[in-house]
């Protein structure tokens, strides 16, 4: 296992291995590459460029796929709150509504102050939809999603993964596929996450690797050099780019 830090380390890998089967790619490298407020939008290009000048394309699993339209979704309502915050006035009735949006737009200019791309949590969104129900109630709610995602949403994600050319792999439990060298299955999953302290997607990734004829990996996550460090098995001839 060989951790590539800089583009030129990437050439010389690929220079040195053959990738027929494309390469694997993590949930925070689709998103640096797809949003240019990311702090990894240039470097995550970078790569991206290089891997279609040599014709390698780009694989991820169902669960990436998932967490990588989740991002887009919302990165959308984060811009929709942004926009509606813009419409209000500081005399509005509904100052939940109106504080809790301001809170929005002020991490998001935050974030881009650092460079670095900002989207609102889970429990955020929770909290913003409970505020506009309170305020207007539900069918707004609905209101709001449909003009800030909507048919936005499946439009963007399709342009993405269609300017990414991303690739999907789906296998099931116990079965072998001509991407895997051995059959991947859920324990394996949840012994990494045990083993390693990691989340279910990242596991995920990193057993479906480790498991994989896959050569490299390409990731914005530095706890995969530690995943591998400590115990997964891989080959003498796969490597892990980190943006």
């Amino acid at each position: 296992m060989k951790f590539l830090r800089t583009l030129t380390e990437l050439t010389a890998f690929l220079e040195q291995h053959r990738l027929e089967l494309g390469c694997l790619a993590d949930t925070s490298f689709l998103y640096a590459l797809s949003y240019q407020d990311d702090r990894l939008y240039s470097r995550a290009n970078d790569v991206s460029d290089i891997l279609a000048e040599t014709n390698i394309p780009i694989y991820t699993n169902v669960i990436g796929r998932v967490e990588f339209i989740d991002l887009i979704f919302r990165k959308q309502i984060t811009f929709g709150a942004i926009e509606l915050f813009a419409t209000l006035s500081t005399n509005s009735t509904h100052r939940d509504v109106y504080n809790l949006l301001k809170n929005i737009r002020d991490q998001d200019t935050a974030h881009r102050r650092d460079c670095q791309s900002f989207k609102i949590s889970e429990g955020r969104l929770k909290d913003l939809r409970t505020a506009i129900e309170n305020a207007v109630g539900p069918l707004n709610w609905r209101q709001f999603c449909g003009q800030y995602a909507g048919s936005k949403l499946f439009s963007e994600w399709q342009i993405i993964e269609q300017e990414l050319g991303l690739n999907f792999i789906e296998i099931l439990e116990g079965q072998v596929a001509p991407f895997f060298k051995e059959p991947v299955t859920w324990s394996d999953m949840v012994q990494v996450m045990s083993d390693q302290g990691i989340r279910a997607p990242d596991a995920m990734i990193a057993n479906l690797f480790a498991k994989s004829k896959f050569k490299l990996l390409v990731t914005g996550d530095k706890d995969f050099e530690a995943c591998f460090s400590n115990s997964l098995h891989t080959q003498e001839d796969q490597a892990i780019l980190f943006l």
